[in-house]
């Protein structure tokens, strides 16, 4: 977002609020938290992070010249199913694991109980879905900020997830646009194997029950 004009500088983090260094109070500074139902991000992020079972033989690949996206996009594949992320990525959302990632060191729970403990506000990434207008004029009252309705309607119409995809895809930035997988909700119900789904459930039934999200 360099290239952009504007008042305000917009940070996205991944981090406990203990590792951000900023006080939810601060008058210079503002957070919002936004939430995800915890078995789509399971999905998302058996994706997008990394979870090599043989280290040696990636570390070997490695040192090849293109060995890194040969062993990323034909043999990864092979050698770590999904199935194995997807197990591995559940474990971490019900108990944090370093070892997947520093963003999930702390499970699903610990992560957003501090911000909520502090008051910071949190907005749903379904309901940003499904409502981006009405969650868009909920963040600018929390911050004090006043907009039109043109003008959150064309906020809302330029940062799509559909039309930031397209715009990736029309300048050749196919990594970019790949890594923008396709932005939908409730894709669990249809991708995590049933024994995570009950796993989930059993665990997390209360806090899901807590946040609005259906079993």
């Amino acid at each position: 977002g360099e290239n952009r004009v504007s008042d305000f500088r917009c940070y996205k983090s991944h981090h406990q609020l203990s590792q951000l260094g900023v006080h939810p109070n601060d008058p210079d500074s503002s957070l919002i938290y936004v939430l995800r139902d915890p078995r789509d991000i399971a999905i998302s992020a058996a994706n997008y992070f990394p979870f090599d079972r043989f280290p040696k033989l990636a570390a070997l690949f490695r040192r090849l010249r293109r060995g890194e996206k040969l062993y990323r996009h034909t043999f990864y594949p092979l050698l770590v199913r999904h199935n194995y992320r997807l197990e591995r990525m559940t474990d971490a959302l019900l108990h944090g694991s370093a070892a997947v990632h520093n963003w999930v060191r702390v499970s699903w729970c610990d992560h957003w109980r501090p911000y909520q403990e502090a008051g910071v506000p949190i907005v749903r990434y379904e309901d940003s879905l499904a409502a981006p207008e009405d969650q868009a004029i909920r963040i600018l009252r929390s911050l004090g900020i006043e907009r039109t309705p043109e003008q959150i309607a064309t906020a809302v119409r330029n940062q799509s997830f559909e039309r930031k995809k397209e715009a990736l895809l029309r300048s050749g930035d196919t990594g970019r646009a790949k890594f923008l997988r396709v932005g939908k909700s409730g894709q669990w119900r249809e991708k995590l194997p049933p024994h995570l789904q009950r796993l989930l459930l059993e665990e997390l039934g209360a806090e899901l029950a807590e946040w609005g999200y259906s079993a």
